[in-house]
């Protein structure tokens, strides 16, 4: 039975940057579904309520998103894609307001910290808020004409709100880099599936529990001796500091070889292995 009718899970408010990377990713015409936190987003998959979740890993300015590594370790789901979106945030706030009327500005830490300099130049005071979209929602409610939201233009065009600015951000390349996770394919699904024997495609894989951080040095003299580019060891840990996902490039078909290969006195999982696409 086709799932391809049910919506993408991502998790944040309307409006949000996963919605669009969502949407970039299967189409525009893609329904979504809005969830609290990652767990809920990943959930939603795994009950049978949607058919993909999108959740963003790091920022190419900010790095690495909190909560990512202990929701893939939690989770039964795949990933089986990704895809990087241009970040460039809209400065909003309720219709009337002016720019030398502002005082704040509240959006989700990562955004603030990826237009920091822009902020401290203008000379607003920051806020952070655990969602963008949701912060957006709380303006209008509120009518302040003192406080801005930092976000998609998305945002403004759902919530009625003005752009007071545009295109910010303190660095040209910024963007935002989401994984794509679904329900783990079947047998005759991935008898289907072939990869160029040319191409190079990523896989991630979760370690742990590691004991001993030289490990985790040597996995990556191991991956990079077996034709492993781009080796990430660890690229996100546990809140508990044990386990690690681990990404890296191959050869198309070797990740399972590769990995059984390096990994032979450490405890570990395959996520999954997607070739890679970026958003336009």
């Amino acid at each position: 039975m086709s799932i391809d009718h049910l919506p993408i899970s991502f998790s944040g408010a309307p409006g949000a940057f996963s919605e669009e990377a969502s949407r970039r990713f299967f189409g525009k015409e893609c329904g979504t579904l809005t969830t609290p936190d990652l767990k809920s987003a990943l959930g939603a998959v795994e009950d049978g309520r949607c058919r993909a979740a999108v959740i963003a890993v790091e920022n190419s300015i900010t790095g690495c998103f909190g909560g990512v590594a202990d929701a893939l370790g939690d989770s039964g789901l795949e990933v089986t894609g990704e895809v990087v979106l241009p970040i460039r945030h809209c400065l909003m706030a309720i219709p009337g307001a002016r720019m030398e009327g502002l005082t704040e500005v509240v959006s989700h830490p990562s955004a603030l910290g990826q237009c920091r300099d822009w902020i401290a130049k203008v000379g607003l005071a920051q806020r952070a808020a655990d969602d963008t979209a949701a912060a957006a929602q709380d303006l209008l409610a509120s009518g302040s004409t003192g406080c801005a939201v930092l976000g998609s233009r998305t945002l403004s065009q759902i919530y009625g709100l003005e752009v007071l600015a545009e295109g910010l951000s303190d660095h040209a390349e910024n963007v935002t880099r989401f994984l794509v996770l679904e329900r783990p394919r079947d047998a005759s699904e991935l008898k289907s599936e072939t990869f160029s024997p040319r191409g190079q495609v990523r896989s991630a894989i979760l370690v742990g529990p590691v004991d001993e951080p030289r490990a985790l040095r040597n996995l990556r003299i191991g991956l990079e001796s077996l034709d492993a580019t781009r080796v990430r060891a660890p690229f996100l840990g546990t809140r508990d500091g044990r386990n690690f996902v681990v990404e890296f490039d191959h050869p198309a078909d070797r990740a399972t070889e590769i990995a059984a290969t390096v990994l032979s006195k450490l405890p570990w999982r395959k996520l999954g292995t997607w070739t890679q696409r970026r958003a336009s």
